[in-house]
């Protein structure tokens, strides 16, 4: 029997990434820790690309079945199999809760350069992907900070609702992240939709 997920290194960075197969999505563990739900793109020559919720191709299933990483070079680099996984499972549940919101509202008000209130709701319920959330919360604003910085500048609060599918608005300083626990790492918006977001609403505002 095949292995459920596997290991793959980038042969110019040395990162690796965990790749799991899950009906018609894969399933990626990337260097930073984050889990991302990617839809399975057919493309030329057999080729399948792998694109998360922002748009973005991570990735290129080969027909030949290598793989090409698009995760921090736009150019892509190829990767090779360097073992086997277990399964992605579900993120663990934190010891406090209230502890991760407090340590990730003084992170984004770092990022920000002023306070950032952080909203659980109903949210709270559900402590293991509440947790998930806030930390790819963070990595979507360092992201959207980029060199300079100033993508976080106008960040004042991050609201989670509960929805039936992922979503993420930014307006008015007000970052909303829709997330349905029951679909997993597939029911919140990934650091890439968030950062995109964030970046849309600068620009246009």
């Amino acid at each position: 029997m095949a292995p459920p997920a596997t290991v793959y290194e980038d042969a110019n960075s040395g990162d690796q990434y965990v790749l799991e197969p899950r009906g018609r999505q894969v399933y990626a563990k990337l260097p930073s820790g984050e889990v991302v739900a990617l839809d399975a793109i057919p493309a030329q020559r057999g080729d399948t690309y792998l694109r998360n919720d922002a748009g973005i191709d991570l990735f290129k299933l080969t027909e030949g079945g290598g793989l090409v990483s698009y995760v921090g070079n736009t150019n892509g680099a190829p990767a090779a199999v360097t073992g086997s996984a277990p399964a992605l499972s579900a993120p663990p549940v934190p010891a406090s809760l209230d502890n991760r919101r407090r340590a990730v509202a003084a992170a984004l008000s770092k990022l920000a350069g002023q306070e950032v209130t952080i909203f659980l709701g109903e949210l709270n319920g559900y402590q293991a992907w509440a947790a998930e959330a806030l930390d790819i919360a963070v990595l979507g604003v360092q992201e959207a900070s980029g060199p300079a910085g100033r993508g976080a500048t106008k960040l004042k609060s991050v609201r989670m609702v509960r929805a039936k599918a992922a979503d993420v608005t930014f307006k008015d300083g007000e970052l909303v992240l829709s997330v349905n626990p029951d679909e997993g790492y597939n029911g919140r918006p990934s650091s890439d939709a968030i950062a995109k977001a964030i970046t849309q609403a600068r620009s246009t505002g």
